[in-house]
């Protein structure tokens, strides 16, 4: 009787746990949203590749809760390398996005934990500490974006940065 007691709490573990990754993992940039358009860009940019790069640009998170340098400008049609690296000794992640991608993803991460990261996403890395990983990005529209950390407390407490889109 106590090694099925044992088997069925393993087992009903088991399925909390599967369930709880699979909460929240869709990918919430789908054409039905505002923030993706119906090719699967965002209205600020695209996501693209490392080779077409005009300059990379180097963030660092750390366990104050801030990123280095807390501001970049960037310039409407350049594709650039975001090289994020995770210098603390926690977890933390970089997400791309307007105020509404940046609400959207919190809320997500509230609602989720770990689960509602949206990993997967173009616009989003998460890094273990030491990690480090590269985003790159072609911008497509003038005005001003955010990067920001969405583990538990980080962006309330002011883990963001802006990202100033100029014309060219």
């Amino acid at each position: 009787m106590h090694r099925h007691t044992t088997r069925l709490a393993s087992l009903t573990a088991l399925l909390l746990i599967l369930a709880a990754c699979s909460t929240g993992t869709q990918s919430s940039a789908s054409p039905s949203t505002p923030m993706a358009s119906d090719a699967g860009t965002f209205a600020w940019g695209e996501p693209a590749e490392a080779g077409e790069a005009d300059r990379v640009i180097e963030i660092a998170m750390s366990d104050q809760l801030r990123f280095e340098p807390a501001s970049v400008e960037v310039r409407v049609g350049e594709t650039v390398t975001f090289r994020v690296t995770n210098a603390g000794a926690i977890p933390h992640d970089f997400t791309l996005g307007d105020e509404e991608t940046q609400e959207e993803h919190e809320g997500e991460m509230v609602a989720g934990g770990m689960a509602g990261m949206g990993h997967g996403e173009p616009n989003t890395a998460t890094l273990d500490p030491g990690e480090d990983a590269d985003l790159t990005w072609r911008f497509t529209q003038a005005g001003s974006i955010r990067y920001g950390c969405h583990l538990t407390g980080h962006y309330a407490a002011g883990m963001v940065g802006t990202i100033t889109i100029v014309a060219s």
